[in-house]
């Protein structure tokens, strides 16, 4: 969500920046204030497909080395189950 902000400036010179919730279009702000959730989905939201196909990729790659430890795991603990026999 962008908020529109105005400077005011301070008794000791610093500046403030206020929100003005108010002033509904951003285009017009000398200064606008950004939350971080909606940088974040914007970011999504600007990936392409050949990107999302890579991250993807790497999901499945990181599955599927999991998958492979817990096989490896399980057919270990077999075998050790059937040597104390």
């Amino acid at each position: 969500m962008s908020v529109c902000a105005k400077a005011i400036q301070q008794p000791d010179g610093t500046l403030l920046l206020a929100l003005d919730p108010t002033n509904t279009d951003t285009s017009t702000c000398a200064y606008v204030v950004e939350s971080g959730a909606s940088n974040a989905w914007q970011e999504l939201g600007n990936m392409s497909i050949g990107d999302a196909q890579v991250i993807s990729a790497y999901v499945a790659g990181v599955w599927a080395v999991a998958w492979g430890i817990k096989a490896i795991r399980k057919l270990l603990s077999i075998n050790e189950g059937s040597r104390d026999e």
